[in-house]
């Protein structure tokens, strides 16, 4: 579940936000001028995602040095690197 709160509100309800993220695994927005600003989120999310960015830059450094004399403008060079992020993705 995911909760949207304006900051003035979040502020005055933090103890319980942080609660409702790490017990119950619920993700908080929060809104500045009715624009989302930030979120809290379990802290378990945070560190996937680390993980996650950590395996995807592994994965460019070695597409970089395998092919570090072909010549790829940047849109090709994401479209491969979506192509085996993908790859990856279907392989877990």
């Amino acid at each position: 579940m995911e909760l949207t709160l304006g900051i003035t509100e979040a502020r005055s309800r933090l103890g319980e936000i942080v609660d409702k993220a790490r017990y119950l695994g619920e993700t908080v927005v929060l809104m500045k001028s009715g624009k989302p600003a930030a979120a809290i989120v379990p802290y378990a999310l945070l560190e996937q995602w680390r993980r996650e960015r950590e395996k995807l830059f592994a994965v460019v450094d070695e597409v970089q040095e395998h092919n570090a004399d072909m010549k790829m403008n940047e849109d090709e060079l994401m479209d491969f690197i979506v192509e085996v992020i993908h790859e990856i993705r279907s392989q877990a």
